[in-house]
């Protein structure tokens, strides 16, 4: 009997953003992806009413969203400086041979550009990984 489970603890940042310990775990029957911490870089708090997390594993060079988190505020403003992702359980297995890259894309509220702002976090990359 061959059991073939992978795991995955990935981190990385952005300009304004760091991932740390955003971990994915692959068994044969299923996959879970999450339990990682979002943190603003030199921020102690954040606050505005929207942030969006979204978490893309790019496999066989098909781009899917593995997992997503949306927190908004109506009426109030929430702290964002430091988020956590969650966890969720993906029903379709992940070869971890077949993925190319996994990457995630934070939206937030910018109060100081009064605008919506996004940045990409390179979190795995085949090329980079395996050379």
């Amino acid at each position: 009997m061959t059991i073939n489970n992978s795991y995955l603890s990935l981190s990385g940042e952005s300009e304004s953003w760091k991932v740390k310990s955003y971990d994915i775990e692959m068994t044969p029957n299923m996959s879970r992806a999450g339990n990682g911490k979002v943190i603003m870089k030199d921020k102690t708090n954040y606050n505005t009413d929207l942030f969006s997390i979204r978490v893309h594993a790019v496999i066989d060079n098909n781009d899917k969203i593995i997992q997503g988190k949306s927190v908004t505020s109506s009426g109030g403003k929430i702290d964002i400086a430091q988020e956590t992702t969650g966890t969720t359980e993906i029903t379709e297995p992940i070869p971890v041979d077949n993925i190319n890259n996994i990457y995630m894309v934070i939206k937030w509220q910018d109060t100081n550009k009064n605008k919506t702002s996004e940045e990409r976090i390179n979190l795995f990359s085949k090329k980079t990984f395996f050379n």
